[in-house]
């Protein structure tokens, strides 16, 4: 797979288990706007833990998802679409000084005792970090060749040409981290289904951690505590949030133990960095994304635990957005994922 270098416009894909979003950007000297944009729900049980269970209807949403995009212009039909993070693995290894041509099989030799699957069985790329005398620092993305195959063959029967498949860590630090940041910043992406911890410095995803935490146990918690239904839950979360001024403070003290949780996690995660990085430095930035980010005062809180400056990542920091009404700031949120993979073709010599 690869790129041309004078690429102007990229169609970026987000996969979940129950959406498919789609984002095209178009880029003309410095300037980076949105084109085209859509997304669309999957039938249920169509998609489950990344694997794709029934590929009738996923074809059909996928080709319903471009025929009804909204904006202007031509799609394009080569698409850099994300891989299931729940599938997927980002290691930080080191190998011995070897010419290039040799690199994989270093890694395949050195593999085995990072990620629990048969390296025959299996895809890799990756990138390297730092050259020293008598070793190489590389950052390896690997995936089974059964999960890549099924996701190459349900966009070819699309008519898409896939010329990437990423994993999401490294789609969301490029949406959300500005491009000369090299300070390592914790990300949290708080998605529906789950909560995805990641490390990025120096432009590199380093760790990622898939965490017990999601938007939908939140909802659920609510609703067993104050005896609501799913619908009055969400309406209690955007109302209330974390702010002990609202609703007396109710769901600050309801959510307490999940946010403690949370920031259990969140520590636990530094400390490993610091422990297990060489030169590892101070981390002094937490960045919430995701639809659990717009949560009042969640950033506030989890800052007021954990002593760091915590933040809720802008998607549209390096992109012109004509779709303001569109796109509100929960709705920016859960597109941070196709919108850096759409970022990764307007720079198609980047891998992370």
């Amino acid at each position: 797979m690869s790129f041309f270098t004078t690429k102007e416009i990229a169609f970026g894909l987000d996969i979940s288990d129950h959406c498919l979003r789609l984002v095209q950007l178009h880029k003309r000297g410095k300037k980076i706007r949105l084109q085209l944009y859509n997304e669309i729900s999957l039938p249920s049980g169509c998609l489950e833990g990344g694997e794709i269970k029934q590929s009738k209807p996923f074809l059909e949403a996928l080709v319903k998802l471009i025929k009804t995009r909204h904006g202007h212009g031509k799609l394009s039909d080569e698409v850099i679409a994300v891989l299931p993070e729940s599938k997927t693995f980002l290691k930080v290894i080191d190998i011995p000084l070897v010419e290039k041509e040799k690199i994989n099989d270093e890694i395949k030799l050195v593999l085995p005792q990072h990620v629990p699957l048969n390296i025959e069985e299996v895809y890799f790329d990756w990138q390297i970090i730092k050259t020293e005398a008598e070793k190489q620092t590389l950052i390896v993305g690997i995936s089974p060749q059964n999960i890549i195959d099924s996701y190459v063959a349900i966009l070819t029967q699309a008519g898409l040409i896939p010329t990437a498949l990423e994993i999401e860590a490294a789609a969301i630090a490029r949406a959300i981290v500005p491009d000369q940041d090299q300070e390592p910043k914790v990300v949290i992406d708080i998605g529906a289904n789950r909560t995805g911890l990641f490390l990025i410095e120096e432009g590199f995803v380093k760790f990622t951690i898939s965490l017990p935490i999601s938007g939908n146990r939140l909802t659920q918690l609510i609703a067993e505590a104050l005896e609501l239904d799913r619908e009055q839950a969400e309406q209690a979360k955007i109302v209330c949030g974390l702010d002990k001024n609202k609703c007396h403070g109710a769901l600050l003290e309801i959510l307490s133990d999940t946010i403690d949780e949370l920031c259990r996690n969140i520590l636990e995660a530094t400390n490993f960095y610091r422990d297990n990085f060489k030169n590892a430095k101070e981390l002094k930035q937490i960045m919430l994304c995701g639809g659990g980010a717009c949560f009042s005062e969640m950033a506030a809180n989890i800052q007021n635990k954990i002593k760091l400056a915590a933040v809720v990542a802008n998607p549209w920091q390096n992109i012109i957005n004509p779709q303001n009404n569109y796109f509100s700031s929960g709705k920016s949120q859960s597109f941070i994922t196709a919108l850096g993979l759409a970022r990764r073709g307007l720079s198609p010599e980047t891998f992370l």
